[in-house]
């Protein structure tokens, strides 16, 4: 097996549901640290497992909707504590 892992981050708003969140219950902001590893049996012809370059783009791709949002405005989120896991 073959890997390669790419890291960006986020920067998000929200906020906790839940007296047992204190403070965090009102809205504050918060930064993940994403790690995104692609997996491959073999390496291609050119004895890669993606270019790093693509890995890099795929990863801002898919957090570029979350990236500086409040998330308890959106609906994917509504009624859900967003915290990480």
């Amino acid at each position: 097996m073959f890997s390669v892992a790419v890291k960006d981050y986020i920067m998000i708003a929200h906020s906790f549901q839940g007296e047992i969140f204190g403070p965090a219950q009102k809205l504050h902001g918060a930064t993940y640290i994403v790690t995104d590893e692609f997996k491959v049996a073999q390496l291609d012809e050119d004895g890669l497992v993606i270019d790093i370059g693509q890995a890099i783009a795929i990863l801002k791709e898919v957090l570029e909707p979350l990236n500086y949002q409040n998330l308890d405005t959106l609906e994917q989120f509504k009624g859900i504590n967003t915290k990480y896991e």
